[in-house]
């Protein structure tokens, strides 16, 4: 893309780094059809950018100016069109990342959303009041442009001044709003508990004869179809990287499983669909019924990578226990991938930074006198120093964002509204940074083979093996195999392993605990991270066997060749106390094959490994034969689907390292199957 962006400056100069991510996502989504150049110089024809320092005027601006586009087929059910081309100069980072509570916005109207608002604070009260005047007037104009489709312009209408009645009316309304969100250059918007959101719709639609389930299924396909058809431009990072994850089933406070016919419908429905966007998060808990495990493993067999697993039964507490309301723990929902999240109340930035487990490592090995480290305790805390030395330094980069007023967001969040104050600001009832966790699997194998070649054997001195190791294992290809397979390793059931991992962990905890962001919120993170190949392209080589650049392991994972169950044992003993939950994902490949000759075998672990107590699961399910041919083919798996990072995507979309990333990771799981 290095020559688009000679293109763009030369064009707009100054104002590169504002547009350059916009006119990408646009020239690939709008011109995909077309020559690469000619796309570029169309978007940058097309788009109109708003600004000003009153976000209002900015505001009324984007959306007067909005296209209106006029539903064509008589048999369209709902409104979603989003105007590429227009948006807002944000100078300053737009809270994203989030899901609004979308029960709230089919019991409210706009209407009722005015009469919460106070005069505790005249600028804010005003600003919100305009916000909704203007979200009014969009909702006019599309009225107006396709009044010969009644019940759509029904819908929205009621969006005004109705709570919504129906089942369809309420699709169309989260629709709107999740509309809303992508217009107003918000990222990666999640869509809650719909089972549990739409149930109540549901079942008065089906008993009033207003609806059969094949139409709501019809229903539901549109839904999800329209949420799909955009995710190029709504991609984040990568394509397919859009946070719209869908989180189903789960428990109450007494301890029973809340699922029902929606549950079961959104299931089949992805896989019928196939698609890889919108995403799927099943909630799972020794208390679900084991026929809701099996219709989400044939989901999973299907390879679009979903449902992802989330544990009530051990993430629940942990939310609790951090300072979450009860009532609100049992209500999570997850932040884009994996990362939970307080649906509705929150600001929460989930994926605010990585924490990056070797950099205090590669620094350690740089600025340390490593005579002076003569034995395996010395290294650990060594290194727990420059960990810490290396969170404080990023706690103090976190303190330097600045957040763009959101008068949008601030209409939907608790308690913005009730506090008088932007979620920009702290209005929110809880406002926690959270990190993602990066390369420990590395660290831990680094440190186990330290121990084991320097104060163990003896077969070296540290210098001696650190030499090795920034000649990146030149000339040392049968050392580089032994450290590779020297055990035991990270995602083992090893006692020493896992309390290494966990004092890892507890100290970086311990450095993040009582301290408070820019919002007044706390810290938290995960060992989960979609960095693994971003960050490790800088990274030269470590004691684990990896080589410069090459990428760290992924999530809560492992190549060797001890079963699943060593690696969900070892997941289930690892410590998400305090602060320490936010996102950790038990990741690993299996075969079609596997899962077809093995079905009821694979749904008996499952529930065995929730009991375990993994924190979260995801899978691929795709043979290294098929990747390999993919990557040579293309053209012949278009619709070839893979898990990436916690969303999943087509695996033509992916960049190349990330495919050959994936083959070679299907190929160390079969050769360890």
């Amino acid at each position: 893309m290095n020559h688009i962006k000679r293109i763009i400056k030369k064009i707009l100069g100054k104002k590169i780094l504002f547009y350059y991510n916009q006119i990408k996502r646009v020239s690939i989504n709008v011109y995909s059809h077309e020559n690469k150049v000619i796309s570029i110089f169309k978007s940058i024809k097309n788009i109109r950018v708003y600004n000003s320092k009153n976000k209002i005027v900015s505001l009324s601006k984007l959306f007067e100016n909005i296209k209106i586009n006029k539903i064509t087929n008589k048999n369209d059910n709902f409104y979603y069109d989003i105007d590429f081309f227009k948006m807002m100069n944000t100078p300053n980072s737009v809270i994203g990342n989030l899901c609004l509570d979308y029960s709230k916005i089919l019991n409210n109207s706009l209407e009722d959303v005015k009469k919460h608002l106070n005069n505790k604070n005249i600028e804010f009260y005003n600003t919100e009041f305009e916000t909704i005047n203007i979200i009014e007037k969009y909702i006019d104009k599309i009225v107006k442009l396709n009044s010969k489709n009644i019940t759509v312009c029904t819908n929205l209408s009621n969006i005004k001044n109705n709570k919504a009645s129906s089942f369809q009316e309420a699709l169309q309304r989260i629709l709107f709003f999740n509309m809303l969100l992508w217009q107003t250059n918000h990222r990666l918007n999640g869509l809650g508990r719909l089972d549990k959101i739409l149930i109540e719709y549901y079942n008065n639609d089906i008993e009033s004869g207003v609806l059969t389930e094949e139409m709501v299924k019809n229903l539901l396909k549109e839904f999800l179809l329209l949420l799909h058809k955009d995710y190029k431009f709504k991609s984040n990072s990568l394509l397919g990287d859009t946070g719209q994850i869908i989180e189903l089933g789960g428990i109450d406070k007494t301890g029973k499983y809340l699922c029902n016919d929606l549950t079961y419908m959104f299931i089949e429905l992805m896989e019928e669909l196939k698609l890889p966007d919108p995403k799927v998060l099943v909630r799972v808990s020794k208390n679900m019924p084991r026929k809701l495990m099996e219709k989400s493993l044939e989901c999973i067999q299907t390879g679009i990578g979903c449902p992802l697993f989330a544990n009530d039964d051990v993430i629940i507490d942990k939310l609790i226990n951090f300072g979450y309301d009860k009532e609100d723990a049992y209500n999570y929902g997850t932040s884009a991938c994996w990362e939970p999240y307080i649906i509705g109340k929150s600001s929460a930035q989930n994926n605010i930074k990585s924490l990056n487990f070797m950099f205090p490592l590669n620094e350690l090995l740089e600025k340390e006198n490593l005579n002076k480290i003569t034995n395996f305790e010395i290294l650990l805390k060594t290194y727990n120093n420059y960990l810490e030395r290396y969170v404080n330094n990023l706690i103090s980069d976190l303190k330097k964002i600045t957040f763009e007023q959101d008068p949008f967001l601030s209409l939907f969040i608790d308690d913005c509204i009730k506090n008088g104050k932007d979620i920009s600001l702290g209005g929110a009832k809880y406002n926690d940074f959270g990190l993602t966790g990066v390369a420990l699997s590395n660290v831990v194998n680094s440190l186990v083979n330290i121990k084991d070649f320097v104060f163990d054997k003896n077969k070296m001195t540290l210098i001696e093996f650190n030499e090795i190791r920034k000649n990146d294992f030149e000339k040392n290809e049968a050392f580089l195999k032994k450290l590779k397979n020297n055990g035991p390793k990270y995602g083992e059931d090893d006692d020493f392993i896992i309390n290494l991992s966990n004092n890892i962990i507890n100290f970086a905890s311990s450095i993040f605990e009582n301290k408070k962001n820019i919002l007044g919120g706390k810290y938290k993170f995960g060992l989960s991270s979609p960095n693994y190949i971003t960050d490790s392209k800088t990274s030269p080589a470590s004691f684990d066997g990896r080589k410069n650049g090459e990428p760290f392991n992924v999530h809560i994972s492992t190549d060797v060749s001890n079963g699943y169950t060593g690696l969900i044992n070892f997941a289930g003993k690892l410590d998400y106390n305090a602060n320490r939950f936010n996102g950790n994902v038990v990741d690993f490949f299996v075969t079609p094959n596997f899962i077809n000759d093995n079905f009821d075998k694979f749904v008996d672990f499952l529930m065995a490994s929730i009991k375990v107590g993994f924190f979260e699961m995801q899978m691929n399910v795709v043979s290294s034969a098929k990747l390999i041919e993919a990557r040579k083919n293309p053209e012949k798996f278009p619709n070839l689907v893979v898990r990436v990072w916690g969303f999943s995507a087509y695996f033509n979309d992916l960049p190349d390292d990330y495919k050959d990333y994936l083959i070679e990771r299907a190929l160390k799981n079969e050769s360890h199957s």
